[in-house]
């Protein structure tokens, strides 16, 4: 059981205030269980500056293929 504040005196929550309470951090973290790859792959991505480069220098399918591709596949989309 928790606590919370009512009228300046703590109070023990019900059961099915801690019920609701766990539900929705159960939710907030899938919802942020769902976007995590997108942090995971922005930080694995080289420079903009390094991707632009190869591709000026491999072209653009290599890229994709030598440096997007194996990141994607590192950090996949959840379904």
């Amino acid at each position: 059981m928790a606590y919370k504040l009512v009228n300046g005196e703590m109070v023990k929550t019900t059961a099915q205030e801690d019920a609701e309470t766990a539900a929705f951090w159960k939710a907030e973290s899938e919802e942020m269980a769902k976007v995590q790859y997108q942090e995971d792959r922005r930080e694995a991505y080289p420079s903009m500056h390094e991707q632009l480069d190869y591709i000026y220098h491999n072209g653009i399918d290599k890229w994709k293929t030598d440096v997007i591709d194996p990141i994607k596949a590192k950090y996949p989309k959840p379904e």
